[in-house]
C-alpha cells in the first residue's frame, strides 16, 4: 500500500526524519508523476544547510518544482513555508526590510488540473493587491507579476500593465533585489562629456519621455532625486529665473540673445532649415524690425511646454504681422519657402520674390522690390519708379534720399500698417484749417479712395488708415456729420458743408421742411431728393448738386413739380398749391358742385416763411363760402376741423396738406341765422 506521508506522521516523535526537502517535492508532485526524493534518515531538515536541500532538490530530475524551492532556499529558511515539518502555512512570519511581511499568506495545494499557488506579501510588495503565483510558474517572473502597477510609489512613471523586466531595467538594476534599496541604473560618464556624443542634451532633444522617467514629469528630481536644475540654474542670463525659460541654454546666445538659434541644436547640425534666417528675424535689421518668434511659430511657455522638445520640428502658426491686412500664410519645409505673408508682400502686390527661400540669408530674398512693386501697382498712384520720390507720402517709412529708414530709428517700415500719412497739405488733420481733408472729401471722394480704399475702411488702398478711426464705426450713416446738427438733429444742413459755405441753396429751407411746423408735419428728405443709404453711396459726395426726385407727397393729385437751381426755385408741387378740383355738396333742395384750386405757387428755396395766403387764397376764392357770409369769411373753423376761429393758425397740421379737402360742419349758433 502507498502510504503518502501526511501531516500526523510529522507531528509523531516515532515518524521518520524525512528531508523537508524530500517532503515538499512530495507533496508538490504525489500526484502529479515525476520521481520524488527518497526519505532518508538523517539530520533534522531546519538543521541542514540550504546547499544540501537544493542538491537533495537537484535529485528530483522529474519534478517540474525543484528549481523553484532552489530559489526559494536561497533567501527565505524552509520554516518561512512550512512552519512545523511538512505542514503549509506563514506562521513563521518574514519581514522584508521595507516593512513588507509574510503574514496572512496562504497557500493552495494543486488538484489534478491546477497547480500548487501561493498569495503572500513576497509576491505583492509594499501595499499592492494580493497576487496568486503558481508554485510551477516559469521564472523568471515579470516584474509586473510582484509589482502592482497600480501601487507605484507616487512620482513613480507610469508603467504599462504588460510591462516586460527589460522596461523595468532601464531604470532598475536587480542588485540586491530585496534588500530594501531601490537600485537605479547610472549614467555613464560621458553623460555630462558636452565634447562626447553621448552627451545627454543628444538624448534630451530626441524625446524628453526617457530622463522624465527617472527625474519625474518636470524634471525636478524624480525617483532618481536629481533634477536639472541643480546644474542648469547656475550662471543663469541676468532677469532669467529658471533654466525652463532660459531660452539661449539651446537656442543661441552667441550671436543674439534672443534665443534665434545660430546653429540647430543637439543631434540636429545637420539640419540647415532649423537655423536658416532666425537671427535676422530675430535680431531686426536696417529695413524691418525684430520680430518675436510667436509671429511665425508657437512660442512655448518654457522647455517642457507640450510639443516643444518632443515635437520633431516647430510647428508654424503665423501671427501678428505676418498676417496683416487678412494675409494668409503658408510654409513648406520641403522647399524652405514661406508664402503670403504680408512681411513679403503677400498682400500688397508687384513683388518679385513673394516666396522667400529661409535658408538664402544674405543673398537678396528681401530686397526693396522683391515684397512689392517700385511702385506697387494700383490702387497705388502711378509715379515713376524713383525711390527719392516715396518721402513725400511716406515719410514714415523713407527718407528723402530714398532709403527706408531703420525701424529701430524710428521707421514704421513692416510695421502691419501702409504708413502714408505724407503727401498732404498743412492742416489736414486741422478743423479750423482752409487745407483740413473734409474740404478734399467734399469736393471728390474719389481721391480719398485711392489710398485709404473704395470703402475709406483701409482695405484695398494703398493705406491702411479707416475714417473710423477718428469718426467712429458708424460715421457713414451719420447724416449729421455733414449735415446739421446745430439748427436741428435730422441732418438737414444749417449751414453749407465745406467748401460750399457760400452757396444759400444747399441750406435754404431744409430746417423748416424736415421739422414740424406750424403749418405742416415734418417731412422726410424723400420727399425732395434721394436720399443715400450711407454717406459713400453713389452721387452723393461726388454729385455736383443734390439730385432732386420728388416723393409721393409732393406729386399728390398727379401733380408734376419741377426744380429749377438757377432761379432757385420749385414749381407745381402740391405742397404749395398745384392742386384743382370740384367740391360736391348736398343742400336741401339737392347737390352742388364748387370747384377749386390752389395758387400753384413757385416759392423760392431760400425765400422767408409761408403764409395762409402763400399756396392758396385766405380765404380762397371758392363758391359763396369764402364770399364772406360765412362768418365774414375768415371764420375758417366753422367749416374746417384743422383751422382756428380766426383763420391764422392750424390746429391740426396732419390734416393740413394731406392730400385732402376736410370739411366738417362745427354748426356754430350763427348757422342757425340762415340754416
Amino acid at each position: 500500500m502507498d502510504r503518502t506521508p501526511g501531516y500526523g506522521e510529522f507531528r509523531s516523535t516515532r515518524a521518520r526524519a524525512w528531508s523537508v526537502a524530500a517532503l515538499l517535492a512530495l507533496a508538490a508532485c504525489g500526484q502529479g508523476g515525476g520521481s520524488p526524493v527518497a526519505p532518508e534518515p538523517a539530520t533534522p531538515s531546519a538543521l541542514r544547510p540550504r546547499a544540501a536541500h537544493a542538491s537533495a532538490l537537484s535529485s528530483g530530475a522529474n519534478c517540474p518544482e525543484t528549481g523553484v524551492h532552489a530559489r526559494h532556499l536561497n533567501m527565505f529558511a524552509c520554516s518561512t513555508c512550512h512552519p512545523t515539518g511538512a505542514t503549509f502555512g506563514f506562521d513563521v512570519p518574514y519581514t522584508f526590510p521595507g516593512g513588507t511581511t509574510t503574514t496572512g499568506g496562504t497557500i493552495a495545494l494543486h488538484t489534478a488540473t491546477t497547480p500548487t499557488t501561493c498569495t503572500v506579501a513576497c509576491h505583492s510588495p509594499k501595499g499592492g493587491p494580493a497576487k496568486a503565483v503558481a508554485w510551477d510558474a516559469v521564472g523568471p517572473l515579470a516584474c509586473v507579476d510582484c509589482h502592482a502597477t497600480t501601487s507605484l510609489p507616487s512620482g513613480h512613471p507610469s508603467v504599462a500593465a504588460n510591462a516586460t523586466r527589460s522596461d523595468c531595467e532601464r531604470c532598475h538594476t536587480l542588485g540586491n533585489h530585496l534588500g530594501g534599496t531601490v537600485a537605479l541604473v547610472a549614467h555613464e560618464p560621458a553623460w555630462v562629456d558636452q565634447a562626447s556624443p553621448a552627451f545627454h542634451a543628444f538624448q534630451a532633444n530626441a524625446g524628453l519621455g526617457a530622463c522624465q522617467d527617472c527625474h519625474g514629469a518636470d524634471l525636478s528630481g524624480g525617483a532618481a532625486s536629481s533634477a536639472c536644475a541643480s546644474c542648469h540654474d547656475v550662471g543663469l542670463p541676468a532677469g532669467i529665473a529658471s533654466w525652463k525659460v532660459n531660452c539661449v541654454m539651446c537656442h543661441g546666445g552667441t550671436e543674439t540673445a534672443s534665443g534665434a538659434p545660430p546653429k540647430a541644436t543637439w543631434g540636429n547640425a545637420a539640419d540647415g532649415v532649423r537655423v536658416g534666417a532666425h537671427t535676422l528675424h530675430g535680431a531686426g535689421s536696417a529695413i524691418a524690425p525684430a520680430y518675436d518668434c510667436g509671429v511665425c511659430h508657437v512660442k512655448p511657455a518654457d522647455a517642457l511646454a507640450g510639443g516643444h522638445v518632443d515635437g520633431g520640428t516647430a510647428e508654424l502658426t503665423f501671427s501678428g504681422v505676418a498676417i496683416a491686412r487678412n494675409a494668409v500664410p503658408a510654409w513648406d519645409r520641403a522647399t524652405a519657402t514661406c508664402s503670403n505673408v504680408y512681411c513679403h508682400g503677400g498682400t500688397l502686390g508687384g513683388g518679385t520674390k513673394t516666396a522667400p527661400v529661409w535658408t538664402r540669408v544674405g543673398l537678396g530674398e528681401a530686397a526693396c522690390g522683391t515684397c512689392h512693386g517700385l511702385p506697387p501697382p494700383s490702387p497705388h498712384p502711378t509715379v515713376a519708379a524713383d525711390l527719392t520720390r516715396c518721402a513725400s507720402c511716406h515719410p514714415d517709412t523713407m527718407d528723402a534720399a530714398g532709403s527706408v529708414i531703420a525701424p529701430a530709428a524710428g521707421g514704421k517700415h513692416l510695421d502691419g500698417l501702409v504708413q502714408a500719412s505724407g503727401g498732404h497739405p498743412a492742416g489736414w488733420m486741422d478743423s479750423a484749417s482752409a487745407g483740413f481733408h473734409a474740404y478734399s472729401a467734399n469736393a471728390g471722394i474719389a481721391g480719398c479712395q485711392g489710398c485709404h480704399g473704395t470703402n475709406l475702411d483701409g482695405v484695398g488702398g494703398s493705406a491702411t488708415t479707416s475714417c473710423a478711426t477718428c469718426h467712429g464705426a458708424g460715421w457713414r450713416t451719420n447724416c449729421l456729420m455733414c449735415h446739421g446738427g446745430v439748427a436741428n438733429t435730422t441732418g438737414a444742413p444749417p449751414t453749407g458743408t465745406w467748401g460750399h459755405e457760400t452757396d444759400a441753396l444747399r441750406v435754404g429751407a431744409h430746417t423748416s421742411h424736415v421739422t414740424a411746423s406750424p403749418v405742416a408735419v415734418a417731412y422726410d428728405c424723400t420727399e425732395c431728393h434721394a436720399k443715400p443709404s450711407d454717406a459713400l453711396a453713389a452721387g452723393h459726395v461726388d454729385g455736383s448738386t443734390v439730385t432732386v426726385t420728388w416723393g409721393a407727397r409732393a406729386k399728390t393729385g398727379g401733380a408734376t413739380p419741377a426744380w429749377d437751381r438757377a432761379t432757385g426755385t420749385c414749381a407745381a408741387t402740391y405742397c404749395h398749391g398745384n392742386y384743382g378740383g370740384t367740391y360736391t355738396y348736398f343742400f336741401f333742395d339737392g347737390y352742388y358742385s364748387v370747384a377749386y384750386a390752389g395758387k400753384r405757387a413757385a416759392p423760392r428755396w431760400s425765400d422767408g416763411p409761408t403764409t395762409c395766403g402763400s399756396c392758396h387764397g385766405s380765404p380762397p376764392a371758392t363758391g359763396t363760402w369764402h364770399l364772406g357770409g360765412h362768418g365774414g369769411g375768415n371764420n375758417c373753423d366753422l367749416c374746417h376741423p384743422d383751422a382756428n376761429a380766426t383763420g391764422t393758425a392750424i390746429t391740426n397740421t396732419a390734416l393740413h396738406l394731406n392730400g385732402v379737402v376736410d370739411v366738417g360742419a362745427a354748426w356754430d349758433s350763427s348757422c342757425f341765422n340762415c340754416h
